[in-house]
Formats: C-alpha cells, structure tokens, sequence
C-alpha cells in the first residue's frame, strides 16, 4: 500500500485554498521586500488585491513595512482590484529622514528571504537603488 503525505481536498468549483501559515509567512516577506523597496524608491507603490483576504494582508504588510522603515506607512484601496501605498511621514520628526536614510544605508528589507530586491546605496548622494 501506498503512503501518501500532505494530501488536501480539491477545492470546491470557484472556492479558494488557503494558504498555510509558513507559506503565508513566506507570501508577506516577499511583499514586504518589493513593496518596500518601491516605496523607499519613489515614495509610493501600488499592489493588486483582488479579493479582501488580499487587502486584509496588504494592510499587515503596510504595518510590517512601517515597523522597517520607521515611518507612517498608509495602504487605501485604490480601485476595486488595486491597493495604494504611500509614505505619509513619521511619528517622531526627528526621523523624518528614515526613507532616505534606508536608501543611503545599504540596508536590504528584512524577511525577503534572498528572493527579493534590496535596497543598496553608497550613502554619498545615492538615491538608492535595487540590486539583486
């Protein structure tokens, strides 16, 4: 007789499978990683979420990028299919410089795994810019 290991039910015509708790893990480091890397890039980024367990993530992952950056991180849906985010400033004025400050670091977003961009600069009037 055959073993069979980590065999789940089809789903249901139209119905969706969850994901597990480390492939969601996984799921919001990588977008933690590039939607980070587009906001401290340009100040801003957008993001489909089709569904609202995809916004209910994408506003997790605004906190996880706020707790990175160290600044206002705001996530509003932007359509019916899209989400908007936008670096709104800090809660402390003193780190008001924390997007570019993360840009001239060299600091790469934590939690990306090795599979997404980082963040690089020189710190020499580098913008910042991604590397692989």
């Amino acid at each position: 007789m055959r073993e069979l290991r980590n065999v789940r039910e089809l789903p249901q015509e139209g119905a969706t499978t969850p994901l597990t708790a480390e492939e969601e893990l996984r799921v919001r480091a990588v977008f933690v990683a590039d939607i980070g890397a587009r906001l401290v890039r340009q100040g801003w980024a957008t993001f489909p979420a089709y569904t609202p367990e995809e916004r209910i993530r994408l506003f997790a992952v605004a906190r996880m990028i706020e707790e990175r950056l160290g600044c206002r991180v705001e996530a509003v849906p932007e359509d019916i299919c899209s989400m908007r985010f936008t670096v709104t400033g800090t809660d402390d004025p003193a780190t008001d410089t924390a997007v570019s400050g993360a840009a001239d670091s060299a600091t790469a977003l934590p939690g990306a795994g090795g599979s997404a961009a980082a963040v690089s600069g020189s710190g020499a009037g580098d913008s910042g810019r991604l590397a692989d």
